[in-house]
């Protein structure tokens, strides 16, 4: 490679995102754009049902950073390079030993965001079930992250959930009232939180950031005075705008995780009035299209879910059917959706169970989990043509 990442950087600007991912593109080892599916288990992972190695994010240059759990039942943040390589490791003060990984949200270390130079955002959990979050550097020094306001008590606490790449962190807090909050961090550590109009505040109720792209807007999720959830996308200017899918009208839940890309192309998921998962997909000017992901099932809690998007448009996620069964799936910018099982997953009757994407970059790198006929959870990366 000879494009330094770093070198980009300082030549683009806050509204020339497209500076950053022609150069991180440049940047990208030659070999990513060969057809090709890896699976991998992180170093020491527990090969017991329901723990192993779990993934959550990925980056232009293809590292991906996750969650395993070791053979003691003990979470650790990983970040695996794209040539294989595992870097382990704990948030100080963080409990490593709640049993099982990040997607039971018991604990442990859960890194599940990267951006373009390798900076990791997520969140950990202490020994009275109090989160935090954290930015570990492509150095390894963490930065602890709690907002002033945020709870003490468990299961309340700050939550880093998205970084771009100039280091602006997007995030959410739960106070005392058990009440969320949106919180943005500058790189230099200075932190402004904010609140949806729409937000109730009672208990599991208020605004959850969960995505912020390279122009400093979010998306994320608001919970209303009902326990409706919707949409909202909020700009640097401190805008806020709230919506709601067509379809999640009449829902129990409403809209589920919102996510952005550098074009302000917002993707998700959505709770019909069967609590059906549904797809969608929502550009700049505010227009919806919702879909269903094929041999989607019907049932409560069956469907489609969208957990990322890239530049491009491309959103991953899995579909569930009526078995009970999950695949992975990725649907192109032109509507076109393809549904694959990884090699040797699950195929018993189960729930949520089989194969599942959870991250894809702008090269259109694929990121995911799969679960064994033991329960046991590995990784997989896919590299397109």
């Amino acid at each position: 490679m000879h494009t330094n990442p770093m070198e980009c950087q300082i030549i683009g600007t806050s509204t020339s995102f497209s500076v950053l991912v022609l150069c991180a593109a440049l940047a990208m080892p030659t070999q990513a754009f060969a057809q090709q599916l890896i699976t991998f288990i992180a170093p020491g992972s527990s090969s017991g049902a329901l723990q192993g190695t779990a993934v959550w994010g990925i980056n232009l240059q293809g590292t991906i950073v996750g969650d395993v759990t070791d053979n003691s039942g003990a979470t650790h943040g990983y970040v695996r390079t794209f040539d294989g390589k595992f870097s382990e490791f704990d948030v100080p003060g963080a409990n490593p030993d709640p049993g099982y990984g990040c997607e039971y949200v018991t604990g442990g270390t859960c890194p599940f965001a990267i951006n373009d130079f390798g900076v990791v955002a997520g969140w950990d959990q202490d020994t009275n079930n109090v989160y935090h979050g954290f930015l570990r550097t492509a150095y390894g020094q963490i930065v602890m992250i709690d907002v002033s306001g945020a709870g003490t008590s468990a299961y309340q606490g700050t939550s880093s959930n998205s970084i771009n790449d100039w280091g602006t962190v997007a995030g959410y807090y739960v106070d005392s009232n058990n009440t969320g909050h949106g919180f943005l961090r500058s790189p230099d550590g200075q932190i402004k939180t904010f609140d949806d109009s729409e937000a109730g505040t009672g208990a599991y109720q208020g605004t959850y950031a969960n995505s912020i792209n390279n122009l400093g807007v979010i998306a994320g999720t608001v919970t209303d005075s009902q326990g409706f959830s919707h949409g909202f996308v909020r700009t640097p200017d401190g805008n806020i705008a709230t919506f709601t899918p067509p379809g999640s009208v009449g829902s129990t839940y409403g809209t589920g995780v919102a996510l952005i890309n550098d074009l302000g192309v917002i993707a998700g998921y959505y709770f019909d009035a069967n609590n059906v998962g549904r797809g969608y997909q929502r550009t700049p000017d505010g227009r919806i299209t919702d879909y269903n992901v094929p041999d989607s099932g019907t049932g409560a809690f069956e469907g489609s879910w969208v957990n990322a998007l890239n530049v491009e448009g491309t959103a991953v996620g899995y579909v569930e059917d009526t078995n009970d069964l999950s695949h992975s799936f990725v649907r192109k910018p032109d509507g076109h959706i393809d549904v694959f099982e990884i090699p040797g997953q699950l195929q018993s009757l189960g729930d949520s169970y089989g194969s599942g994407s959870f991250a894809i970059n702008a090269a259109g790198v694929i990121a995911g989990r799969w679960y064994d006929p033991s329960y046991a959870i590995h990784g997989w990366l896919l590299i397109p043509k």
